[in-house]
């Protein structure tokens, strides 16, 4: 099998994948895939696949969208916390604990 290239089977339809990434990685995300149409399946009663496989990409849209809220929530809190920090040592408030020769990188 190729770097990058692989044969995948979802929602019945086989698909050769190649992308930049290892054949692990893509056979990963079908896996994830494929759970997420059972799982929608599994709820849907008379569903036809097209509204299916609509449903479960809303449900990883959404997933993704919450996990980039949760991430830009971190960075805002770090980003903060960074500027107090670079206020402070500015202000001379803290910073004088150390000389140069304490720090060590």
């Amino acid at each position: 099998m190729e770097s990058g290239k692989v044969k995948v089977t979802i929602l019945g339809q086989t698909y050769n994948i190649k992308g930049d990434t290892s054949p692990e990685y893509i056979l990963e995300l079908t896996d994830y895939v494929n759970k997420k149409i059972e799982e929608i399946s599994d709820n849907v009663v008379n569903g036809n696949l097209l509204q299916i496989a609509i449903l479960a990409a809303l449900n990883i849209a959404d997933e993704c969208f919450q996990s980039r809220k949760i991430t830009n929530g971190i960075e805002g809190v770090l980003e903060c916390k960074t500027k107090e920090l670079i206020t402070l040592l500015d202000e001379g408030i803290i910073g004088d604990t150390f000389s140069g020769s304490d720090l060590i990188l």
